[in-house]
C-alpha cells in the first residue's frame, strides 16, 4: 500500500531533469531539477516570498525558451535551497510546445524505469548462474 506522501498525491507526474531557468530581473542561470505539467522546482538561493507571482523562462534543449508565470508555493527542500512553483500560465502559442516536451520526458522516464528493471533482472540472472556454478563445483 502506498503511503500518502507528496510524491504520490501530485495531480501530474513529475520528471527529474536539469534545465536552465532565467528570471529577467536576475542575470544568473538557475536549474530546474524537476518539472510537471503544472509545476517545477528551481534550485538556488532565490529571495522570492511565498505566494508571489513570478515570471521566468525555462530553456528546453534543442527547442528554445518557454515564458512562464507561476506562484511560489514552497521554498527549500532537504536537498538544498530553491523554490517550488505552481505554473499558472504559459502563453497559448507555447503551451503545445510545453505539453509535447513533457510527453517526451514521460517517455524518457518510462525508458529509465524499464532500463533499471532490465539491469536488476540481468543481475539476478548472474547471481543465479553463480550459485549454479558453485553448486556444480561442489560435486
Amino acid at each position: 500500500m502506498k503511503k500518502n506522501t507528496i510524491v504520490n498525491i501530485r495531480r501530474f507526474p513529475r520528471c527529474v531533469t536539469k534545465l536552465n531557468a532565467y528570471f529577467p530581473e536576475d542575470n544568473k542561470v538557475y536549474y530546474v531539477t524537476n518539472i510537471s505539467y503544472k509545476g517545477c522546482f528551481i534550485e538556488g538561493k532565490l529571495d522570492v516570498p511565498l505566494k508571489k507571482l513570478v515570471y521566468f523562462e525555462i530553456e528546453l534543449p534543442d527547442i528554445g525558451t518557454i515564458p512562464i508565470y507561476g506562484i511560489v508555493v514552497h521554498k527549500k527542500t532537504i536537498d538544498g535551497p530553491g523554490i517550488g512553483i505552481e505554473i499558472i500560465d504559459i502563453d497559448k502559442k507555447f503551451k503545445p510546445v510545453w505539453v509535447a516536451y513533457l510527453k517526451a520526458m514521460y517517455y524518457i522516464e518510462d525508458a529509465k524505469k524499464a532500463y533499471e528493471r532490465a539491469i536488476k533482472e540481468k543481475e539476478k540472472e548472474k547471481e543465479k548462474e553463480k550459485r549454479k556454478t558453485k553448486k556444480e563445483e561442489k560435486f
